[in-house]
């Protein structure tokens, strides 16, 4: 049976298998990689879109007995989280780069991407559905407002903010998390000056 801290960090991810996340994305990838669930594998494209270590992973993988099979397999869903991230028109360039420095090459068949690419979705809109539950979902007229915070903070990081907007209490982790990687972000979006540069790189940018 998988461990059940990856079993609750995955599903934070979005992932559905009805884990204090102290694991980082390589260890999450590696025991993922050891359970050799093909459910489990799914997962994998969630983890990934936030950047990774791929010569760690690797280093690990090939420590074990059978890590040639376990590191051919998540090569292949490597190629297969880049077509993803093409097909749902995100940034794909650091993988591409990876799978192109490492020479990495593997089939795929149609059945299979299709397989991986619907649960990537899945996983994507139970992450939206989880974070604008509640009384306050009929305030929220736009899907753009999650999408700003999409791309700039983590589903991990919306969660907890999502907890402090609703006045609930943070176990000690995650306040530490806050403190650590959130609030430095707020930070920096509140700033009305990096708000004005941004603002003047954006308008020069239209000019050009």
């Amino acid at each position: 049976m998988p461990k059940y801290e990856l079993i609750k960090s995955l599903e934070r991810e979005g992932f559905q298998l009805n884990y204090p996340d102290n694991l980082s994305t390589e260890e999450k990838i590696i025991d993922i990689l050891k359970e050799k669930e093909e459910r489990l594998y799914l997962a994998i494209p969630l983890l990934i879109e936030k950047g990774f270590d791929y010569n760690k992973i690797k280093k690990e993988l090939l420590k074990f007995k059978e890590g040639k099979t376990l590191l051919n397999n998540f090569n292949k869903i490597l190629i297969i989280s880049k077509e993803i991230f093409k097909k749902t028109k995100r940034n794909y360039k650091n993988i591409e780069k990876i799978i192109s420095t490492n020479k990495i090459k593997s089939k795929i068949n149609k059945k299979e991407f299709e397989y991986y690419l619907e649960e990537f979705k899945e996983s994507k809109r139970a992450v939206e559905k989880k974070i604008f539950q509640g009384d306050d979902l009929e305030k929220i007229k736009k899907i753009e407002s999650f999408k700003a915070l999409e791309t700039i903070f983590s589903p991990a990081k919306i969660r907890i903010m999502r907890k402090i907007y609703d006045f609930k209490e943070l176990t000690p982790t995650e306040k530490a998390y806050y403190y650590r990687d959130i609030k430095p972000l707020i930070d920096a979006l509140l700033n009305k000056e990096l708000q004005s540069y941004l603002e003047v790189v954006k308008k020069n940018r239209q000019r050009r």
